[in-house]
């Protein structure tokens, strides 16, 4: 009887193990949902990005004007999910395909465009 009990503890343990090891932690993602594009000038743009699990994330959206530059618009957590910027296209803003980076700190980036037309 005790020989039979020591097999189930044993088995068990095997289990535990196994499972612990081959249960995947929890997918760690950002990834772009939808962006405004194309958009134009004196209009509003919005990112919406997945991210999961919830961790801070930011945006940087490239432009040009004279020199590179680029707008940071704040860092934000996700909200079921989710998470979006809206920004304003000024009306001096060049036409062409503009750079967009987010970052979700422990759950990646990903890099995506948008395009300012008249």
């Amino acid at each position: 009887m005790k020989r039979l009990f020591l097999s189930l503890v044993a088995i068990a343990c095997l289990v535990v193990a196994t499972a612990a090891f081959a249960a995947p932690e929890g997918a760690t993602t950002a990834g772009l949902v939808s962006v405004t594009s194309p958009v134009a000038r004196n209009a509003h743009a919005t990112l919406v990005a997945h991210v999961v699990p919830r961790r801070l994330c930011r945006i940087a959206v490239y432009y040009k004007a004279g020199a590179s530059h680029w707008e940071e618009l704040g860092a934000k957590f996700p909200v079921r999910g989710r998470v979006s910027w809206t920004w304003l296209i000024g009306r001096n803003w060049q036409l062409g395909r503009w750079p967009i980076r987010v970052t979700c700190f422990g759950a990646g980036s990903f890099r995506t465009h948008f395009t300012v037309v008249r």
